[in-house]
Order: structure tokens, then C-alpha cells, then sequence
């Protein structure tokens, strides 16, 4: 009897300790998620007000630079420039949004480049053989979803329903929202496209690559100088990298459109 009595105790005993090593890791684990949520939660802080910073530095350099025609590199994207700000490494890439056709000129009442836009996505669809008349149907599309006068039915028949912009693009990549817009068109046409503020389709010709260039080959000129650029940054921090992606009204200093992403449809 004794015997067993002793072999109860020592299972017991056994079992407490079991229960007290189950309940230290437990303790162990959560604090040490604690730690790292903390962690990660300070790091993303500070990644942003470190973004936040070079997005301000970026737009008063560009605000007070002489001519933007004349900015230190000749194609439409700067190389990476490295930067350290408070023992943080950075990346940084500024895009010049003239070199791109802008979206929005669709949707002005007045002469849209329609032509233009058709004769780009026939130019950048040559090896997927997608045609000029896709690009002409895509543009009333685009035109139709931007007017807010419209509302295509198509959209409600969509599941779940949706409804058009009413509006214009703030982002290219709502162009996928549009009825005839497939993701192979949108594939080829991406690293040609933007959304800028306004209504205007003035194009960096000196700079703009030859599918862009060519396509608006035929429309008249349009008045004004360059004034948007798109400042992609990277930060890298000892847990993770963190995206910041900007459009810029360089001459007003003024920040138009922020994300805390990577920028979409980046040119090479």
C-alpha cells in the first residue's frame, strides 16, 4: 500500500512539474511575441517617419531645382540612390510622369486622345497581337467609367455588383476595374500608363520610350512643363524592408498621392 501511495505522490509530483515547465514556455513564448510585435511595431514607426522625412527632402529638392528639364540623369527613371538617414539605408528612385500617357486625358470633354491611346496599346500589343479597335473600345470604356453623368449597367451585373469611378483615376492600376480591360491588355500597357492630376497628356518626347513617344507622334503638343514625378523608397530595417511610394507636384511642393507600398507598375 505504501508502495503505491509513494508512486501516486511521484506522478504527481511529476505531473506539477510538467505543468510548471508547460506554463514557463508558454510565458517565455508570449513575451518573447510580445518583444517582437513591439519590435515590429517600433520599426514601422520609425521606417515611416524615416520615409516621410526623404518623401519631404525629395519634394524640396524638386521644388527648388532650376529646370526640371535638366535634372542630373537622362532617362525617365533615376538610378537607386543610396541614402542613410539616422543609421537607417535607404533607396531611393524618382520616375518622371511625362514620360508616361496619363489615364485621365480620356475623360476631358474636349478632344480626348482616344487615337493616341488606341495606337499605344496596338504599338505595346504587337507580340500579343492585341489590336487598335481593343484599344479604341477600352478608351470609351474608360471615358464612360470616369463621366459621372453614366453608370454602364455592366457593372451591376458584376458579382458582387459594382459601380463605375464616376471619377477620375487616382492610381493607373483602376484601369482593371473597367469592362473590356483584360490582364493581358493591362500587362502590356502598364509601364506606359499613369494617372496624373488633370486632364493633361503632355509627354516628356525627349525622354518618353518609343511606344509612348510614337503613339502621341500625331497629337498636337501640349502647353506646360513637367510637373510630376513619382519618388519611390525603400527602407531597410533589421526585421524587414519597408515600401513608401509618392506622386509629387514638384513645382507646388506639394505631395499629391502617398502610399505606404511599393509603387505600382514600376519601369525598369
Amino acid at each position: 500500500m505504501k508502495g503505491r501511495q509513494r508512486g501516486v505522490a511521484l506522478i504527481t509530483a511529476l505531473l506539477v512539474v510538467a505543468l510548471a515547465v508547460t506554463a514557463a514556455i508558454g510565458m517565455s513564448v508570449r513575451d518573447h511575441t510580445q518583444i517582437q510585435r513591439t519590435t515590429l511595431v517600433f520599426e514601422q514607426d520609425l521606417a515611416r517617419s524615416i520615409l516621410l522625412g526623404a518623401e519631404v527632402m525629395a519634394l524640396r529638392l524638386l521644388e527648388q531645382w532650376p529646370d526640371l528639364n535638366e535634372l542630373p540623369w537622362d532617362d525617365c527613371v533615376s538610378p537607386p540612390v543610396p541614402l542613410v538617414i539616422d543609421g537607417i539605408d535607404l533607396i531611393a528612385r524618382l520616375e518622371n510622369l511625362h514620360c508616361r500617357f496619363n489615364l485621365n486625358s480620356l475623360g476631358r470633354t474636349e478632344d480626348p486622345p482616344v487615337a493616341a491611346f488606341a495606337d499605344l496599346v496596338a504599338r505595346a500589343g504587337t507580340e500579343s497581337d492585341i489590336a487598335g479597335w481593343q484599344g479604341e473600345q477600352l478608351a470609351a470604356a474608360i471615358r464612360d467609367w470616369m463621366d459621372p453623368e453614366t453608370d454602364d449597367p455592366v457593372y451591376q451585373l458584376r458579382s458582387p455588383p459594382e459601380r463605375s469611378g464616376n471619377r477620375p483615376f487616382l492610381l493607373a492600376s483602376e484601369a482593371n476595374r473597367v469592362e473590356g480591360m483584360t490582364p493581358e491588355i493591362w500587362e502590356t500597357i502598364a509601364p506606359y500608363v499613369t494617372a496624373r492630376p488633370g486632364t493633361d497628356n503632355l509627354i516628356d518626347v525627349e525622354r518618353a520610350p518609343d511606344v509612348v513617344r510614337d503613339a502621341v507622334a500625331a497629337q498636337t503638343q501640349e502647353p506646360g512643363g513637367l510637373r510630376y514625378f513619382r519618388l519611390s523608397l525603400v527602407a531597410r530595417l533589421p526585421q524587414r524592408d519597408f515600401f513608401h511610394c509618392a506622386v509629387l507636384d514638384a513645382p507646388n511642393g506639394r505631395t499629391v498621392v502617398r502610399e505606404f507600398t511599393a509603387c505600382e507598375n514600376q519601369t525598369r
